[in-house]
């Protein structure tokens, strides 16, 4: 049993890869990502200072427990720093950057073919699964593709989707929490922070990106680690695992249950939406350590 350790060449497999195209496509998005990020930071900070500067303190301080809990939990288990750093800041930094245009689209699209209330009350249920899933997913899929030796196993795969989910979660809520301090309706620049975190990051964060990206990169992970099944099975469990993570993300998205906002029973709304995706991902990471118990 190697519980779960990469062999030693496949661990000092590079990361930089300038001879795979896989390579430039994720240097591009990244590019990207960083100079939209830095162009909304300073754009806000010019209006809101303070909101941006404890923003980012606060988002960054309510990362590092989270990355403390998946070391814990042996998510960095076999895998160098490079990999979940790259991976962190696909979901961070190309993901989102690709994501707000797309998602813009979207809503655009279904304000004309169907009307605006429709795309009011049922657009984040469409546009977000379905722009912001497969971009995520794309980045696990290039990181694999640069240095395929180095993901052989199902697990190793998931833990580089939990990091693409994590980046992308933490830096999307950081530009909305800039966005909302500089539209935020009086001076107060900490009540927009406070308001952020206490509901994206306390009531959202423990079954938002992070474990859509987990139950979608099974699937990823099940076609390169299980090359002796038929390769139809492989393309049906890939597909079948972004459909699952696909569906939750729209659930959480939609207007399914919002009367309970309006009752007692808000207390119970947000913990009802997450219990699919925390059952999904348990149920998933049961089988990752299944395999990697037989390994």
């Amino acid at each position: 049993m190697n519980n779960g350790a990469l062999p030693i060449a496949a661990v000092a497999t590079p990361m930089f890869q300038p001879r795979s195209p896989a390579f430039w496509v994720y240097c591009l998005a990244l590019v990207g990502g960083t100079y939209a990020t830095a162009a909304m930071a300073i754009n806000g900070w010019r209006v809101m200072p303070v909101s941006v500067l404890a923003g980012l303190a606060a988002w960054v301080l309510y990362t590092l427990p989270l990355l403390w809990l998946f070391r814990r939990l042996g998510v960095f288990r076999g895998q160098t720093a490079s990999v979940f750093v790259m991976a962190f800041a696909w979901g961070g930094l190309g993901a989102v950057y690709l994501a707000l245009p797309a998602n813009q689209a979207v809503f655009g699209i279904l304000s004309k073919l169907v009307g605006p209330a429709f795309a009011h009350h049922w657009g984040p249920a469409i546009a977000g699964p379905s722009d912001e899933e497969p971009l995520k997913l794309i980045g696990v899929i290039l990181l694999v593709l640069m240095a395929p030796a180095r993901f052989r196993s199902i697990t190793s795969v998931m833990a580089v989707g939990a990091l693409v989910g994590l980046g992308f979660q933490v830096v999307e809520d950081f530009f909305y929490t800039v966005s909302g301090a500089v539209n935020h309706p009086n001076a107060d620049q900490l009540e927009p922070v406070t308001q952020m975190i206490v509901l994206r990051g306390l009531f959202c964060g423990l079954w938002s990106h992070a474990a859509y990206t987990t139950v979608a990169s099974f699937g990823v992970g099940y076609f390169v680690a299980r090359r002796n099944e038929p390769l139809a099975k492989r393309w049906l469990v890939a597909v079948a695992a972004f459909a699952v993570a696909w569906s939750l993300h729209a659930f959480w998205n939609s207007p399914l249950l919002t009367e309970m906002t309006r009752s007692i029973w808000v207390l119970a709304y947000f913990p009802l939406k997450g219990v699919p995706v925390l059952l999904a991902v348990y149920l998933l990471s049961r089988v990752a350590r299944s395999e990697r118990a037989a390994a």
